[in-house]
């Protein structure tokens, strides 16, 4: 009887370890620049129907909010919505950890500034607002100079009533779409700015 007792007890055990599950996370390199987006693929034995929860965590062992992830297969890769942006992330190193179904696994990366051109964070909601219509070209002008996005001339000031030429508003467009980079929407602008356009 005992011995039947143990074969059982070591079958439900080896069972048990035969189908623990299994994670693993990686980025999609090891060092970003401020403007490039975060992309995440997390790699789980089994999928068990729930949500993995990841955070980001800063050399000072500060957590991110929790970011759930929907797993519905073996290998779920994940982007962000919007790139490194000095306002949200200093440079530095940093660590991905996600936990699924009782696992945790980690991976780091970097941030590094490159003297990217880089829109402020924001922009992915003032922009399509401003080609909506809904703020003035003033607003945008003022919001990309109050983030030190576009440089006024020496002895230049703010205006209250700039006006951005219409047909730049395809650029926004673009840029919206993803067609045309942070710095060639805002080298673009600064041209007009320069040139005395705006």
């Amino acid at each position: 009887m005992k011995v039947a007792l143990l074969i059982l007890l070591l079958g439900v055990v080896s069972f048990h370890l035969a189908y623990a599950q299994s994670i693993s996370v990686q980025t999609n390199k090891p060092i970003y620049n401020y403007g490039d987006y975060l992309s995440v693929t997390i790699s789980v034995s089994s999928v068990s129907g729930k949500n993995a929860i990841m955070h980001i965590i800063d050399s000072e062992g500060i957590k991110s909010s929790a970011i759930p992830i929907q797993i519905t297969k073996q290998n779920t890769t994940i982007t962000t919505p919007v790139p490194f942006n000095v306002e949200l992330f200093r440079e530095g190193r940093y660590q991905i950890q996600v936990e699924y179904d009782g696992v945790r696994s980690s991976a780091p990366f970097q941030i590094i500034d490159a003297g990217n051109v880089v829109m402020p964070f924001g922009s992915n909601i003032i922009i399509p607002q401003w080609l909506d219509g809904a703020i003035t070209d003033s607003m945008l002008f003022k919001f990309l100079v109050e983030k030190n996005t576009i440089k006024l001339p020496e002895g230049q000031k703010l205006e209250q009533k700039t006006q951005i030429p219409y047909w730049y508003k395809i650029n926004g467009k673009w840029w919206s779409e993803g067609k045309i980079s942070d710095s060639e929407f805002i080298n673009g602008l600064q041209y007009l700015v320069n040139q005395k356009i705006i």
